[in-house]
């Protein structure tokens, strides 16, 4: 069971409400991707920091978060668009997977301008090598492309595999590398009491966006990194989404600057970190009262691999933990709409769609 989002998709202006002529089949149907723009992702972090409010990780993330709004208005005021990239059905006008892709947009459905049929093997590296390089001044993100065989009917002979289709494979580029200055580094506690360093850079453009943070992962990482403040580093994005530190410039460094240590306190709570034997990461042992793990226990509580609940996301459970209506997972079930009056984005409907979810999970086996 998943999230009907439905009404939140229909204020997406790249997917039509009413089908533009009338050559198209009475029933088919048709996949694509809902996404963020680089810059529409930008200027949205750019806002919530300045309300201090959590920043999204990367477009991704802030497309999926968006699309489970209440508000159909706060959704459309984020300019998701879609591209689509498969048209099924029996009565297809063309007999070309790109051909109907082309008959689709004239009906008013978006699909990718850039998309090619090619006839060689040298015409599908051409490709490919172009769009290596001229990818980073796509509007969107991209970590590859997708070959895919033209003949519909040879679609159907080839058939599928368990897990994918056997007519379409996914080419990925090799990951984008930038060199930046570290200028401090600040460390993150998760659900699990994971503490996670977090390197703080000069903005630099890497993948079409402006990273400003990376990934260290572990104290091992920053040991084998022999981190220093101020060093030029280099990032690059893992599978083109999470930046992360793959390295120094040492000969960049004409003085040498503090040397990054791993804390031995929790940044949170301030209780002594631990490691376990065997474990690359340091914990914080104190999961009953420090903040970032009982709202990530919250938020996992919540999501679809544990109980499911319709209409609540880690926007509304930070909001809960701050004002004081939730403290622990149990907090939940006491929760009444009267709690949620007069709270920001929160409608009586809004109230009563998210009590209504925690009364279904009672159900959850």
């Amino acid at each position: 069971k998943g999230d009907d989002v439905t009404d939140n998709v229909k204020t997406i202006r790249t997917i039509p409400l009413v089908l533009q002529g009338d050559n198209y089949p009475q029933r088919f149907e048709i996949r694509g991707e809902i996404l963020m723009p680089w810059d529409v992702f930008e200027k949205l972090n750019e806002e919530r920091e300045a309300r201090e409010e959590p920043l999204f990780a990367n477009p991704r993330n802030a497309a999926s978060g968006t699309l489970k709004l209440q508000n159909s208005s706060a959704v459309a005021k984020r300019k998701l668009t879609a591209y689509f990239y498969y048209l099924l059905g029996e009565n297809l006008p063309c007999d070309g997977h790109y051909e109907n892709l082309q008959e689709a947009g004239k009906w008013g459905i978006k699909t990718s301008e850039l998309t090619r049929k090619c006839k060689t093997v040298e015409e599908i590296f051409d490709f490919i090598n172009r769009w290596d390089v001229e990818r980073k001044n796509l509007p969107v993100a991209t970590d590859g492309i997708v070959l895919k065989v033209n003949s519909i009917r040879q679609q159907k002979n080839l058939g599928y595999t368990a897990k994918s289709p056997r007519w379409a494979i996914a080419y990925k580029f090799q990951a984008e590398r930038a060199l930046t200055r570290l200028n401090k580094v600040t460390f993150q506690v998760g659900r699990t009491g994971a503490v996670t360093p977090v390197a703080n850079l000069d903005p630099v453009q890497l993948s079409g966006t402006v990273v400003k943070r990376a990934s260290l992962h572990n104290a091992d990482i920053i040991e084998g990194l022999d981190l220093h403040i101020g060093d030029r580093v280099y990032v690059e994005k893992g599978g083109e989404i999470i930046p992360k530190i793959t390295g120094v410039d040492t000969d960049a460094r004409f003085m040498l600057g503090e040397k990054v240590e791993f804390i031995k306190y929790c940044p949170e709570c301030k209780s002594e970190l631990v490691r376990y034997e065997g474990e690359a990461a340091h914990y914080c042992p104190n999961e009953t009262a420090c903040p970032p793990q009982i709202k990530g226990k919250i938020e996992h509580f919540i999501s679809r691999k544990a109980m499911n609940i319709d209409n609540l996301g880690p926007e509304t459970v930070d909001m809960f933990y701050r004002l004081g209506l939730v403290k622990n997972t149990a907090d939940l079930y006491k929760l009444t709409v009267d709690d949620m009056k007069g709270l920001d984005r929160m409608g009586d409907k809004s109230a009563e769609n998210i009590i209504n979810g925690i009364v279904r999970s009672r159900e959850v086996p």
